[in-house]
């Protein structure tokens, strides 16, 4: 519903409701004398049904157009009520894959600043100013780092997740959730649980580091460097040559391979992600790698269980000579 629909009708009914009073000033004012000038009998009733028909109909009129009125507006406010609800979903979904994969690359940096100019269009105050902290706090970490892909340092991501906390609060306030901002307490001990979740994860994870080419990286970061360089040196590779490089059994860890697998097509991976709404493979922008035949994405899910089958399967037959 456009504003100037609901602008046209305030002023309808403010002219209608004008015409009602000026009816019942002349009405209060000029019935009397002018029911004295054409005497009682038929003519007094006609000129009394006359003005009262006269009132009804305006009075209906008003009416009418007050409930239109309302109606506009609950229009309005439930596409906007709708639209706040989509922006607020994507901004902690896009939120979500950046902590999850703990890396800031160029297109998520060049999104931040649309998905603000969204939160100014239809986002309340309070919950714009918030995201503009969050929007400050991620181009800083950014901006600390000349690579295009950056690691988001654990240090920092308790502060993220703490402005994200924050962001949601102010969103239940602002779609009409809660008329206040969430307790102190109840805040400081969610942020408390995500701490403590976070480090037990830490206690568990296995953060070992690889050196391959002269540089150091983390397990996932690894697969995808070494399947690069293998591309790289071997550009004619078709998608089933590089399934023989790079066995599907690697990347199981021992297990039957199933649907796992080192790498797959481009499409697959996009479309387990609509599905699943997991990211488990690397296809941001620059991330995905070309064949001859195909685009592919390296699988992202390594750990202790299959990492060992890949470095030793890569330094057998490849010669990587990766090193932990």
């Amino acid at each position: 519903m456009s504003m100037s629909k609901v602008d046209d009708t305030k002023k309808q009914g403010m002219k209608i409701l004008v015409i009602l009073v000026l009816v019942g000033f002349v009405v209060f004012f000029g019935y009397g004398p002018l029911f004295d000038l054409v005497g009682g009998g038929i003519p007094g009733r006609v000129l009394g049904a006359t003005f009262g028909s006269i009132f009804a109909i305006l009075m209906t009129m008003f009416l009418l157009n007050k409930q239109t009125e309302i109606e506009q507006e609950s229009k309005k406010s439930e596409r906007v009520f709708d639209e706040k609800v989509v922006l607020y979903k994507n901004i902690l979904g896009m939120s979500k894959e950046m902590l999850e994969d703990g890396q800031l690359d160029t297109k998520e940096i060049l999104a931040l600043p649309f998905t603000l100019i969204k939160m100014q269009m239809v986002g309340g105050d309070e919950a714009i100013k918030i995201y503009t902290s969050f929007f400050e706090k991620i181009n800083d970490i950014y901006e600390a780092s000349e690579d295009e892909v950056v690691t988001i340092p654990e240090s920092e991501k308790q502060q993220v997740f703490s402005l994200l906390s924050r962001f949601a609060v102010q969103c239940r306030v602002d779609l009409g959730i809660s008329d206040t901002p969430i307790d102190e307490s109840i805040f400081a001990r969610a942020i408390s649980v995500v701490q403590q979740s976070d480090k037990a994860i830490k206690g568990k994870r296995d953060t070992s580091k690889y050196t391959f080419n002269g540089k150091a990286f983390a397990k996932g970061r690894l697969v995808h460097a070494v399947v690069k360089d293998y591309v790289s040196k071997n550009p004619d590779t078709t998608f089933d040559e590089l399934k023989k490089a790079f066995p599907n059994e690697w990347q199981a860890g021992g297990a039957k391979s199933g649907n796992r697998a080192v790498f797959v097509r481009l499409t697959d991976a996009e479309k387990l992600f609509e599905d699943k709404g997991h990211r488990r493979h690397f296809f941001k922008e620059g991330e995905t790698i070309q064949l001859s035949d195909e685009v592919i994405a390296v699988s992202n899910q390594w750990g202790i269980g299959n990492i060992g089958d890949f470095v030793d399967g890569s330094n057998k037959n490849h010669n990587a000579d990766i090193s932990k």
